[in-house]
């Protein structure tokens, strides 16, 4: 009876084994691809809001503006309906 359990426990830890290994291999390859796109976004961004501090110097340079970021567009918004609830008659 003893031979019957040891099949399927070997199986089982091979099994987890097999599951350690492939994490173990899998999970550090893709920290690292998600740290390195990370890292490419915030140096894009970084590159961007360099060349945009050059475009404004340039432009503080040259007296054609005050060298700060142009006005963002805000278009002016209604104010929400007021909203009265009247409620039905009941008669009780």
């Amino acid at each position: 009876m003893q031979k019957a359990v040891a099949l399927p426990v070997g199986i089982l830890a091979a099994i987890c084994i097999l599951m350690f290994i492939f994490i173990w291999w899998w999970f550090p390859r893709h920290w690292k691809k998600g740290v390195k796109a990370d890292q490419d976004e915030w140096d894009e961004a970084r590159r961007q809001r360099d060349a945009r501090e050059i475009e404004l110097e340039a432009q503080r340079q040259a007296g054609q503006g005050d060298g700060s970021a142009p006005p963002a567009y805000t278009e002016a918004k209604p104010p929400p309906p007021k909203l009265t609830y009247v409620p039905p008659v009941t008669a009780y």
